[in-house]
């Protein structure tokens, strides 16, 4: 992870502390990762509610992936195997999800809080091998300085 990424953390921590809105947050957070990093052409997070991942805030193309079941997909089998994952050519995977016909590869960090999978930020791009373990790091890094804010978007989300 280079310096402008772990400057980037420390300001999202700084945010979050400072934002009472958590929807305001991560709406505003995924802006801000798509603007510092312009090749992720679609950057969102899940929130995980029991079996289900619910589409939170993105930036990028619509979707109509709202809900994927755990173990479906790249985001669902993340969570099923409670691990990060990378795929550097989506029409390699069996089990993908197309979400756009120019999206080539994709990563998948979850969120946990108190050990728990909260939910998880996916990204892909229309570059193949666009991820590596730096962009894995970073993405963990933004995970736990927003893990709290996190579970509070799940909970509002879950009561709406």
């Amino acid at each position: 992870m280079d310096t402008s990424d772990r400057a980037f953390i420390t300001q999202t921590q700084s945010l979050a502390a400072q934002q009472p809105d958590v929807e305001a947050f991560f709406d505003d957070l995924v802006r801000r990762i798509q603007a510092h990093r312009p090749a992720w052409h679609w950057v969102g997070m899940y929130l995980l509610d029991g079996e289900t991942l619910t589409l939170g805030p993105y930036v990028g193309a619509p979707t109509e992936h709202v809900e994927i079941p755990v173990g479906v997909g790249v985001c669902g089998t993340a969570v099923a195997r409670n691990t990060n994952i990378i795929v550097d050519d989506v029409r390699a995977q069996d089990n993908y999800l197309a979400c756009s016909l120019e999206t080539r590869s994709e990563v998948v960090v979850l969120i946990r809080d108190q050990g728990e999978v909260i939910g998880q930020f996916d990204v892909d791009s229309d570059n193949v091998a666009e991820f590596d373990a730096g962009d894995t790091d970073f993405l963990e890094g933004l995970a736990s300085v927003t893990a709290t804010k996190a579970r509070a978007l799940r909970d509002h989300v879950a009561r709406v």
